[in-house]
């Protein structure tokens, strides 16, 4: 018997290194995921979709579902939990503290944030990763863009496939504190930022102090409201089901 956590965010990786790792499995989307973890920890390491995730939870005997995967892998939580309910088996899902007051202009989507920057030209600084970078090219104009991502070869070739230059790639591992932000704004004498509200503890608050401060205008996608635990509600689900694991394991 084990828990299945979906980590790839750093509350994740908290919580992980917290327990025994005889009682749970961990599945991260990437290679830097696995990276973040112990190297004994039992991880699968990739995507799965529906049928995959409950062939996953049979072979795996899994107890239960933590997902702690980042607010806007909404995809990967509407799969996860279908597949524990189809199991039936518990799922919990982890909720980070939004600031949903924060930033210049918010977005509900990434489509509309594009269509707002066909007016405006400059340099944009994009924190959004690589994944959306074709819709943003795609009303680049006569703008600089910008983006910092993780330092991957999967995220650099999405960048070069949508005809982004390497000297508008910051290919680096966060979380980013203010100082660095500053810097790194300053540096690109970036005019806008682009980025997600991935809520508190995620580096958003200082990304947004920073473009505040160098007089940048900050346009903010934010995330679907969605029911949760907090953190210290998490970790006491976590402690609960392992310690019931291994107690098990005990008496066989």
């Amino acid at each position: 018997m084990k828990l299945w956590i979906i980590g790839g965010t750093s509350e994740s990786v908290r919580i992980i290194k917290s327990v025994d790792y005889r009682a749970i499995v961990v599945s991260v989307a990437g290679k830097e995921g696995r990276d973040r973890l112990p190297e004994d920890a039992d991880v699968h390491v990739g995507p799965m979709d529906r049928d995959a995730m409950v062939d996953f939870i049979r072979e795996k005997n899994i107890v239960a579902v933590v997902d702690m995967s980042h607010p806007f892998a909404k995809i990967v939580s509407k799969e996860a939990k279908a597949a524990a309910d189809e199991a039936g088996i518990d799922y919990y899902r982890f909720k980070r503290p939004m600031e949903d007051a924060a930033g210049d202009v918010v977005f509900d989507d990434y489509a509309s944030c594009a269509e707002y920057m066909k007016g405006k030209t400059g340099t944009f600084f994009f924190t959004t990763g690589s994944k959306h970078c074709d819709l943003f090219e795609s009303v680049k104009g006569e703008s600089r863009h910008i983006y910092r991502i993780i330092p991957s070869s999967k995220s650099i070739d999405i960048l070069r496939d949508a005809g982004v230059a390497m000297e508008d790639m910051v290919a680096m591992l966060g979380p980013f504190d203010l100082d660095m932000n500053l810097a790194l704004f300053k540096h690109a004498k970036a005019d806008f930022l682009v980025t997600k509200n991935s809520g508190a503890g995620s580096g958003f608050h200082e990304k947004i102090e920073a473009a505040r401060r160098l007089g940048m205008t900050s346009l903010v996608i934010r995330t679907e409201g969605e029911e949760g635990l907090n953190f210290s509600e998490t970790k006491a689900v976590v402690e609960r089901i392992t310690n019931g694991i291994l107690l098990s394991l005990l008496h066989q």
